[in-house]
Protein backbone atom coordinates (compact mmCIF):
# COMPACT_ATOMS: atom_id res chain seq x y z
CA UNK A 1 0.00 0.00 0.00
CA UNK A 2 2.88 2.59 1.25
CA UNK A 3 5.48 2.92 -1.81
CA UNK A 4 8.58 1.32 -0.09
CA UNK A 5 11.02 3.02 -2.03
CA UNK A 6 9.51 5.94 -1.01
CA UNK A 7 11.10 7.09 3.11
CA UNK A 8 8.85 5.28 5.32
CA UNK A 9 7.87 6.20 8.98
CA UNK A 10 8.70 3.96 11.50
CA UNK A 11 5.64 2.28 11.85
CA UNK A 12 4.84 1.94 7.74
CA UNK A 13 8.63 0.26 7.90
CA UNK A 14 8.34 -2.08 10.57
CA UNK A 15 5.08 -3.23 8.79
CA UNK A 16 7.33 -3.79 5.46
CA UNK A 17 9.96 -5.44 7.49
CA UNK A 18 7.66 -7.89 8.83
CA UNK A 19 6.44 -9.15 4.90
CA UNK A 20 9.83 -9.41 4.38
CA UNK A 21 11.14 -11.38 7.60
CA UNK A 22 8.32 -13.89 7.11
CA UNK A 23 9.29 -14.18 3.23
CA UNK A 24 12.98 -14.58 4.55
CA UNK A 25 12.01 -17.53 6.84
CA UNK A 26 11.27 -19.87 4.10
CA UNK A 27 7.75 -20.38 4.94
CA UNK A 28 4.85 -20.08 2.26
CA UNK A 29 3.78 -16.26 2.41
CA UNK A 30 0.95 -14.11 0.92
CA UNK A 31 1.34 -10.94 2.53
CA UNK A 32 -2.33 -8.37 2.82
CA UNK A 33 -1.29 -5.13 2.38
CA UNK A 34 -3.87 -2.88 3.55
CA UNK A 35 -4.41 0.90 4.80
CA UNK A 36 -7.39 2.19 7.09
CA UNK A 37 -9.77 -0.64 8.22
CA UNK A 38 -13.14 0.42 8.83
CA UNK A 39 -14.23 -1.70 12.07
CA UNK A 40 -14.59 -1.69 15.53
CA UNK A 41 -11.46 -2.02 17.19
CA UNK A 42 -9.97 -0.36 14.56
CA UNK A 43 -6.86 1.96 15.76
CA UNK A 44 -7.41 4.26 12.63
CA UNK A 45 -11.03 3.85 13.00
CA UNK A 46 -11.49 4.05 17.01
CA UNK A 47 -9.33 7.72 16.13
CA UNK A 48 -11.51 9.28 13.87
CA UNK A 49 -15.12 8.06 16.05
CA UNK A 50 -13.14 9.45 19.32
CA UNK A 51 -11.96 12.62 17.41
CA UNK A 52 -15.19 13.08 15.38
CA UNK A 53 -17.58 12.31 18.69
CA UNK A 54 -15.49 14.32 21.51
CA UNK A 55 -14.33 17.49 19.44
CA UNK A 56 -17.36 20.18 17.67
CA UNK A 57 -14.59 22.14 16.22
CA UNK A 58 -11.49 20.55 15.20
CA UNK A 59 -8.05 21.68 13.83
CA UNK A 60 -6.49 19.71 10.51
CA UNK A 61 -3.67 20.25 9.50
CA UNK A 62 -2.15 19.22 5.90
CA UNK A 63 -1.48 15.55 6.68
CA UNK A 64 -4.78 14.93 7.30
CA UNK A 65 -5.82 15.51 3.34
CA UNK A 66 -2.95 12.56 2.69
CA UNK A 67 -4.88 10.29 0.21
CA UNK A 68 -5.56 6.73 1.51
CA UNK A 69 -7.44 3.76 0.69
CA UNK A 70 -9.68 2.18 3.32
CA UNK A 71 -11.27 -1.50 3.53
CA UNK A 72 -13.83 -2.77 6.26
CA UNK A 73 -12.90 -4.89 8.51
CA UNK A 74 -15.34 -8.10 7.02
CA UNK A 75 -13.88 -7.45 3.36
CA UNK A 76 -10.54 -7.72 4.81
CA UNK A 77 -11.53 -10.84 6.81
CA UNK A 78 -12.51 -12.10 3.60
CA UNK A 79 -9.59 -11.63 1.86
CA UNK A 80 -8.16 -13.74 4.91
CA UNK A 81 -10.00 -16.44 4.39
CA UNK A 82 -9.32 -17.02 0.86
CA UNK A 83 -6.06 -16.52 0.57
CA UNK A 84 -5.92 -19.99 1.76
CA UNK A 85 -7.11 -20.96 -1.42
CA UNK A 86 -6.11 -18.75 -4.22
CA UNK A 87 -3.50 -19.30 -6.39
CA UNK A 88 -0.64 -17.32 -6.06
CA UNK A 89 3.14 -16.77 -6.76
CA UNK A 90 5.54 -17.46 -3.81
CA UNK A 91 5.63 -14.24 -1.32
CA UNK A 92 2.98 -12.81 -3.05
CA UNK A 93 2.16 -9.70 -1.47
CA UNK A 94 -1.45 -8.15 -2.67
CA UNK A 95 -2.67 -4.70 -2.04
CA UNK A 96 -6.14 -4.49 -0.46
CA UNK A 97 -8.29 -1.38 -0.38
CA UNK A 98 -12.00 -0.41 -1.75
CA UNK A 99 -12.39 1.77 -4.85
CA UNK A 100 -12.60 4.73 -2.66
CA UNK A 101 -9.17 7.09 -2.39
CA UNK A 102 -9.82 9.25 0.55
CA UNK A 103 -8.04 11.11 3.17
CA UNK A 104 -9.00 11.10 6.78
CA UNK A 105 -10.78 14.20 6.81
CA UNK A 106 -13.12 12.70 4.42
CA UNK A 107 -13.72 9.78 6.74
CA UNK A 108 -14.23 12.05 9.78
CA UNK A 109 -16.79 14.17 7.56
CA UNK A 110 -18.55 11.08 6.79
CA UNK A 111 -18.62 9.59 10.26
CA UNK A 112 -20.08 12.56 11.64
CA UNK A 113 -22.64 12.90 8.55
CA UNK A 114 -23.69 9.08 9.41
CA UNK A 115 -23.89 10.17 13.09
CA UNK A 116 -25.98 12.75 12.74
CA UNK A 117 -23.05 15.33 13.69
CA UNK A 118 -22.53 18.67 12.66
CA UNK A 119 -18.70 19.46 12.85
CA UNK A 120 -16.44 21.91 11.75
CA UNK A 121 -13.11 21.40 10.62
CA UNK A 122 -10.52 24.20 10.83
CA UNK A 123 -7.59 23.84 8.24
CA UNK A 124 -4.39 24.71 9.62
CA UNK A 125 -0.66 24.88 8.05
CA UNK A 126 1.94 24.47 10.67
CA UNK A 127 0.32 21.37 12.57
CA UNK A 128 3.10 18.69 12.33
CA UNK A 129 2.74 15.13 13.27
CA UNK A 130 4.87 15.03 16.30
CA UNK A 131 2.72 17.63 17.70
CA UNK A 132 -0.41 16.30 16.56
CA UNK A 133 0.59 13.18 18.61
CA UNK A 134 1.08 15.24 21.42
CA UNK A 135 -2.42 16.83 21.42
CA UNK A 136 -3.78 13.79 20.41
CA UNK A 137 -2.31 11.90 23.91
CA UNK A 138 -4.77 14.70 25.72
CA UNK A 139 -7.48 13.97 24.01
CA UNK A 140 -7.45 10.08 23.04
CA UNK A 141 -4.84 8.73 25.86
CA UNK A 142 -6.43 5.19 25.64
CA UNK A 143 -4.84 5.49 21.89
CA UNK A 144 -2.00 7.50 22.26
CA UNK A 145 0.62 5.33 22.39
CA UNK A 146 0.12 3.67 19.12
CA UNK A 147 -1.47 6.64 17.99
CA UNK A 148 1.69 9.00 18.05
CA UNK A 149 3.23 6.48 15.82
CA UNK A 150 -0.03 6.25 13.36
CA UNK A 151 0.03 9.88 13.19
CA UNK A 152 3.61 10.45 11.87
CA UNK A 153 2.92 7.65 9.31
CA UNK A 154 0.12 9.95 7.72
CA UNK A 155 2.38 12.15 5.71
CA UNK A 156 2.68 8.76 3.36
CA UNK A 157 -0.01 8.13 0.58
CA UNK A 158 -1.55 4.28 1.41
CA UNK A 159 -3.71 3.46 -2.12
CA UNK A 160 -3.58 0.07 -3.90
CA UNK A 161 -0.21 0.47 -6.32
CA UNK A 162 -1.09 -2.48 -8.19
CA UNK A 163 -4.63 -4.16 -8.28
CA UNK A 164 -3.94 -7.47 -10.29
CA UNK A 165 -3.23 -9.41 -7.29
CA UNK A 166 -6.18 -8.62 -5.47
CA UNK A 167 -7.88 -9.63 -8.63
CA UNK A 168 -7.35 -12.92 -8.15
CA UNK A 169 -9.69 -13.28 -5.42
CA UNK A 170 -13.56 -13.10 -5.05
CA UNK A 171 -13.50 -10.41 -2.53
CA UNK A 172 -15.04 -7.02 -3.98
CA UNK A 173 -14.31 -4.38 -1.49
CA UNK A 174 -18.09 -2.12 -0.18
CA UNK A 175 -17.48 2.11 -0.62
CA UNK A 176 -16.40 3.57 2.27
CA UNK A 177 -19.58 4.59 3.20
CA UNK A 178 -20.96 1.40 3.01
CA UNK A 179 -18.22 -0.36 5.76
CA UNK A 180 -18.99 2.76 8.15
CA UNK A 181 -22.48 2.45 8.30
CA UNK A 182 -22.07 -2.02 8.39
CA UNK A 183 -19.83 -0.53 11.51
CA UNK A 184 -22.22 1.75 13.28
CA UNK A 185 -25.41 -0.79 12.55
CA UNK A 186 -22.81 -3.28 14.40
CA UNK A 187 -22.14 -0.97 17.29
CA UNK A 188 -26.26 -0.03 17.85
CA UNK A 189 -26.83 -4.14 17.71
CA UNK A 190 -24.24 -4.87 20.02
CA UNK A 191 -25.54 -2.09 22.41
CA UNK A 192 -28.95 -2.81 22.17
CA UNK A 193 -29.39 0.37 21.37
CA UNK A 194 -31.71 2.99 18.29
CA UNK A 195 -29.58 6.31 17.34
CA UNK A 196 -31.99 9.02 15.74
CA UNK A 197 -28.17 9.94 14.13
CA UNK A 198 -27.77 7.28 12.36
CA UNK A 199 -28.59 8.22 8.50
CA UNK A 200 -29.04 4.71 7.53
CA UNK A 201 -31.70 2.13 9.82
CA UNK A 202 -30.14 -1.05 11.13
CA UNK A 203 -32.45 -3.35 9.43
CA UNK A 204 -31.67 -1.83 6.02
CA UNK A 205 -27.58 -2.05 6.39
CA UNK A 206 -26.43 -4.95 4.59
CA UNK A 207 -22.64 -6.66 5.72
CA UNK A 208 -20.11 -5.25 2.68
Amino acid sequence: IADPSRPLSEHLASRVEVGNVLRDSGVSVVELRASIVIGAGSLSFELVRSLVDKLPVMLVPRWVLTPAQPISIEDLVSYLIEAASVELPPGAIVDVGSEDQVSYLDLMREYARQRGLRRWFVPVPLLSPRVSGWWLELLTPLYSHVGRHLVESLRTPTVVRDRAPAARFSTRPCRVSKAIAVTLAADRRRDGRTDPGLCLPIERVDPC
